[in-house]
């Protein structure tokens, strides 16, 4: 049997279909351990270990250690406990916690499936993640940038998509300006921070040529739904379903893809970058990050500094001057190239899976 070990929310985690349809499909046996942070589904298939301890997203950093600890210690009781033959790690650090025992007991009997930087800048961590990827069946990553901070070229790229939701994206092609002539921007997904949501609300607040949705766990605060019940064109929302970001993004224009200049954000490749793909809606990213180059050189959308005093000016004259032909056509020559790539991702799952 293989153990699958996610520490976050299925709903944020399109890529977990890749393995669950995978081993359906050639029916192989597995668990899928995952950590149910927000409490969010009651109910979970028997194959299912589930840690059901929320972790409230509003709470320090130092506060979310001793939870995250926790969900460790279920991790590592729960493979001893259910025996598994090998293993598939969704998430760095749980790969990390689970060391003593994998490196041990499972080497070249695991999937390394990198998706996040974290304590890489410690050079110590870097060395022990460095032996976990060397010590891996394979490892694949779901940014080519985080890659080159460990100076590898063995992996394979990790799409964040779900093939079921690839049949929205062959009718998605309809593009019309609406009547009221405001552009909708939208930003999906957990909340970046009161600081970027402040920004956001700076910017487009009362701006007539604008509807902004802020939409996603953490979003709805109460000191930041104070702030925007003073602009009537900004709607914000907390924790959402798959319904819901459909229906979301079905109504946006534009896909607010602006990831903060961090060490992780810098290099990461997320959700966002798909959601265009598979709804064909541009995006607007952050000109210093790799997302902001990459989805510019793609025609995929616009990057900017949110900084800049004109970042509003930019989006809108962006908008109103889209040939959307040519983005519908840098939309499918992008989506082509990844689904090549997950093509031969996908066969490396199904190989680990057989051997």
């Amino acid at each position: 049997m293989i153990g699958i070990i996610l520490s976050n929310n299925l709903n944020t985690c399109p890529y977990v279909d890749k393995y669950l349809d995978t081993f359906n499909k050639i029916g192989i046996n597995y668990e899928l351990v995952l950590w149910d942070r927000d409490g969010s589904q009651n109910k979970f298939p028997a194959n299912y270990r589930v840690f059901d301890v929320q972790n409230n997203v509003d709470v320090p950093k130092w506060k979310k250690i001793f939870g995250f600890c926790r969900f460790a210690w279920f991790v590592y009781n729960t493979i001893r406990i259910r025996r598994y033959e090998k293993l598939i790690f969704l998430t760095t650090q749980i790969a990390v916690m689970c060391y003593p025992l994998t490196h041990k007991k499972f080497k070249r009997k695991y999937i390394f499936d990198f998706r996040d930087l974290s304590f890489e800048q410690n050079s110590l961590y870097r060395k022990l993640v460095k032996k976990i990827i060397d010590n891996s069946y394979f490892t694949c990553m779901s940014s080519p940038e985080f890659a080159k901070v460990y100076g590898i070229d063995s992996y394979f790229m990790a799409h964040n998509f779900r093939y079921k939701d690839l049949a929205i994206s062959a009718s998605a092609n309809s593009f019309t300006r609406r009547e009221n002539g405001k552009i909708t921007l939208l930003h999906i997904g957990i909340s970046r921070g009161e600081q970027y949501n402040n920004r956001l609300a700076e910017i487009f607040g009362n701006d007539e040529r604008f509807e902004i949705y802020i939409v996603g766990r953490g979003n709805d605060t109460e000191s930041f739904v104070q702030i925007v019940s003073g602009y009537s064109n900004i709607t914000v929302k907390g924790t959402y379903n798959n319904e819901e970001k459909e229906c979301f993004i079905n109504k946006a224009d534009m896909l607010l893809y602006y990831y903060p200049c961090d060490f992780n954000c810098n290099r990461a490749l997320a959700n966002k970058y798909y959601d265009c793909l598979i709804y064909k809606k541009p995006l607007v990213g952050n000109i210093n990050t790799y997302s902001g180059h990459r989805l510019q050189e793609k025609g995929l959308g616009i990057s900017i500094n949110f900084d800049s005093n004109t970042c509003a000016d930019d989006i809108y004259n962006y908008y109103e001057n889209l040939d959307y032909n040519k983005f519908i056509n840098n939309v499918t020559r992008e989506l082509d190239t990844v689904l090549e790539e997950d093509k031969i991702y996908l066969n490396k799952i199904q190989e680990f899976a057989n051997q």
